[in-house]
């Protein structure tokens, strides 16, 4: 009897199919000499009904076909009589044990399947990223029925050097005893120095890894993903597709409706197969600061970083906490002397030569390189958009402000978005977005390659833009102020009310000084320093930013000298130092009111004059000095009496109200606050009012009258809040707390106090100390502690802030101690 007669037992099952194979590839070899043509694939599987897939398992012995579709094969091959009947013979036995195969018998048939092991090696010192693995192993739970689930994707998605491949392979290797047929891994170059790997190349690899023949391998890229997803079917593999460029490059390689898993990495979003396969987004930003420092104690050793702790924690934020930088920089430390490391540190603090110090030559691990193949991708508008951004200096930046630097009406969303999805730029709020240090200064170097009068067009487009706004922002602040209208239309920055005004500023504050710097240092620029710093007077002064007041005007008066513009340099000197007052620095401010003062004398600016004067009543008052205060507030006002402005003489009348008050002369206070108060409310200056009632409420209490003090503070806070003057509301609160206690209502007193204190808290602001202070019991449980009263509060005025001190000090005769000024 004949081998192929004989009656097969299970272990034939897999040499029956493999020779059935090989009978079939030289049936087709045959036909293709017969005809003087190829055969067909994708035709001959349509003609017998089959996807192309299932005709390249049958050719390669992977699967069995059925007896009809074996029949049709062989007549579409032309194999007749006697080798028709021999095949047939043949795919029966295979058939017949394939059923007689035992289990035992299938296991072991089983085990002789390719087992593809073909991940790298993991990153050295992984560190952190703990969400983002815990998201992955997710998947895993989900995983438990993946045999008839969907298909399971996770895309690890972020900007150059954030560390995707990394977190790919640790959590591959982490997991791949889950995954017992085998890994599967393709770098399919996507931002390469290469060009991007075609998916019918990496299908190819792919096949072969599964144990398919080269030859067999389909041309066709839509019949080799098929025969993938095939030899795929009952199996439970793991795919990392590495650096991949778009989903359509990456879909051609995706199992189904199988136990299989695939992780994609890119620097750009897969939108894609989010949203067709049901991707899993993960979205990788740069390192938490404690992961950074783990980092480098991974790669440099922990007794190195420790003994070199602020080197380190420099060195983290030069890095802008980017795992490639990171890992560069500790490959630089490593190798240099103890000493090294510290000089690295200060090589890598100039800006310009960061990019070059965290360079290395193998292109795969250099910045500029890595950041270039990523920016050499964009469509040139939004590379157009990110080289301008370039020209920007602070840290983020929102729409409107894109619009600027392009020059262009309307906010360019599909740029950003662009740029997002290229995660070139991070949207980290809504419509604000910011990309982090070094990519910054690859941004400006990018924009720093350009003409200089197009880097200059876009700078003065951009603080065109920041001035327009906070005017409009300021002008919310003081509606009463003359000159202020509302918004024009089409201002770039849409502020409907004082709150969106004061919001708008608390965003944009450490932008608009990094702007004013910017302006500050630019030959022909510099008007906009001092402008900007004007805008933002009012701002400052409610909101308690002492420090970041003195350092706008303290720019403002140094373009105004670069730029030799005197009135510009007396303002900007005067609120310095205003400023300065606020932080103790008294001496400094009254040298540089006294030289402010001369400068206006010699332009003939009485109104700098006059503004000079109530400065001086500021900053003497603070001192605790009221008896040098009170001549400049006479001379102030006795300067608004002759030109009869109404806003001036209203400034004037309420700084000598504030230092007769002081000197304990009630009723002249009382008589000169009541005219002021007058006068404010016919203006409408809702600061001027809610400044000049605590003094009205001062004198009453003063004259024994602190039932009527009440009602004045009282309103006085209300306008306060409606301001949102956080630090004039403390201050009202402070003096309703005295009144209520000449009233003998303790308990009212110390409610007050303490929400006094909180808002004190709040601000971080030295009365804190004395309103503590005043909540101290003397005299047993529940009793009040003694009036100490906080120092003295600017007030508003026409001039953005620069008008009469609207909060100060009660007396020391009557014996309150003073805290220092705001």
């Amino acid at each position: 009897m004949s081998k192929e007669e004989r009656r097969p037992t299970g272990d034939d099952s897999l040499v029956l199919r493999q020779r059935l194979a090989a009978e079939l590839s030289k049936a087709v070899i045959s036909a293709e000499k017969g005809r003087g043509r190829a055969v067909d694939r994708a035709e001959l599987a349509r003609r017998l009904n089959v996807s192309a897939s299932s005709l390249y398992a049958y050719l390669n012995g992977t699967t069995l076909p059925g007896s009809d579709v074996f029949d049709g094969l062989l007549a579409a091959l032309g194999v007749t009589g006697a080798a028709a009947g021999r095949l047939g013979t043949l795919r029966d036995a295979a058939e017949m044990a394939r059923r007689l195969r035992p289990p035992a018998a299938r296991a072991t048939t089983d085990a002789h399947r390719r087992v593809p092991q073909q991940l790298p090696p993991g990153t050295p010192g992984f560190v952190g990223r703990e969400t983002e693995l815990a998201r992955l192993d997710g998947l895993l739970g989900m995983g438990a029925a993946l045999a008839a689930g969907p298909v399971m994707i996770a895309t690890v998605e972020g900007t150059a050097g954030v560390g995707k491949t990394a977190l790919a392979l640790y959590w591959a290797h982490r997991v791949r005893d889950r995954f017992p047929d085998g890994q599967l891994h393709v770098n399919l170059r996507g931002f390469g120095a290469e060009e991007p790997m075609d998916p019918s190349e990496a299908l190819h690899g792919f096949l072969q890894s599964l144990g398919v023949a080269p030859a067999a391998v389909p041309v066709h890229r839509a019949a080799a993903s098929a025969l993938l997803r095939t030899l795929l079917a009952d199996r439970r593999l793991l795919l990392v597709l590495d650096n991949a460029r778009s989903a359509e490059q990456v879909r051609p390689l995706l199992a189904s409706g199988s136990g299989s898993l695939t992780v994609v990495t890119s620097r750009t979003r897969l939108d894609g197969l989010v949203v067709r396969e049901g991707a899993l987004r993960i979205t990788l930003d740069v390192l938490p600061r404690y992961d950074a420092h783990a980092l480098l104690v991974r790669r440099i050793g922990a007794e190195r970083v420790h003994r070199e702790p602020l080197a380190t924690e420099e060195l983290v934020d030069l890095c802008a906490r980017l795992p490639l930088a990171l890992s560069v920089a500790a490959a630089r430390v490593a190798v240099c002397p103890g000493e090294a490391f510290g000089h690295l540190v200060a090589e890598l603090r100039e800006a310009h030569a960061r990019l070059d110090v965290l360079g290395l030559q193998d292109a795969d691990v250099d910045l500029r390189t890595v950041f270039e193949r990523s920016y050499a991708l964009l469509p040139p508008p939004a590379a157009r958009l990110f080289r301008l951004l370039g020209c920007h200096p602070g840290r983020d930046v929102d729409g409107p402000a894109c619009a600027a630097l392009l020059g262009t009406p309307a906010v360019p969303r599909a740029l950003l978005d662009t740029l997002t999805a290229a995660h070139l730029v991070q949207q980290h709020a809504p419509g604000r977005y910011a990309l982090h240090d070094l990519l910054r200064l690859y941004a400006k170097e990018r924009a720093e390659a350009w003409p200089g009068d197009e880097r200059r067009a876009a700078t003065g487009r951009l603080l065109c833009h920041y001035l327009a706004a906070a005017r409009c922002a300021d002008q919310h602040l003081e509606p009463w102020r003359p000159g202020s209208a509302a918004p024009a239309p089409g201002t770039p920055t849409a502020l409907e009310d004082r709150r969106e005004a004061m919001d708008w500023f608390e965003r944009e504050l450490a932008t608009l000084q990094a702007v004013i710097a910017q302006a500050a240092a630019s030959d022909g620029l510099e008007p906009y320093a001092w402008r900007l710093a004007g805008a933002l007077a009012v701002y400052l002064r409610r909101s308690g930013r002492r420090h970041q007041r003195a350092a706008v005007h303290a720019l403002a008066r140094t373009a105004a000298d670069r730029a030799g513009n005197q009135q510009a340099w007396a303002t900007a000197t005067r609120r310095l130092a205003d400023a300065l007052s606020r932080l103790h620095r008294s001496e400094e401010a009254l040298e540089l009111l006294r030289t402010a003062l001369r400068t206006c004398r010699a332009l003939e600016d009485c109104e700098g004059m006059r503004a000079v004067r109530l400065s001086l009543v500021r900053v003497h008052a603070a001192r605790g000095d009221h008896r040098r205060a009170l001549p400049h507030a006479r001379l102030a006002l006795a300067m608004a009496q002759r030109t009869g402005d109404p806003w001036a003489l209203a400034d004037g009348l309420t700084s000598v109200a504030q230092q007769q008050e002081e000197l304990g002369r009630h009723t002249v206070a009382l008589d000169h606050g009541r005219r002021a108060l007058e006068l404010y409310s016919r203006l409408g200056h809702l600061d001027g009012r809610a400044g000049i009632l605590l003094c009205v409420g001062e004198a009453e209490l003063g004259l024994g009258r602190p039932a009527d003090a009440v009602g004045h503070y009282e309103a006085s806070l209300a306008l306060d809040r409606a301001l949102g003057d956080r630090y004039r509301e403390a201050h009202a609160l402070d003096h309703l707390a005295d009144a209520h206690m000449a009233l003998g209502d303790h308990h009212q007193a110390r409610r007050f106090r303490e929400e006094a204190l909180t808002v004190f808290e709040g601000l971080h602001h030295p009365d804190t100390r004395a309103v503590r202070a005043k909540l101290i019991p003397h005299g047993g449980p529940g009793a009040p502690g003694p009036a100490v009263r906080p120092s003295a509060v600017p007030g508003g005025s026409p001039a953005g802030g620069d008008g009469p001190d609207l909060r100060r000090p009660a007396s020391a005769a009557r014996s309150r101690s003073r805290p220092s000024s705001p």
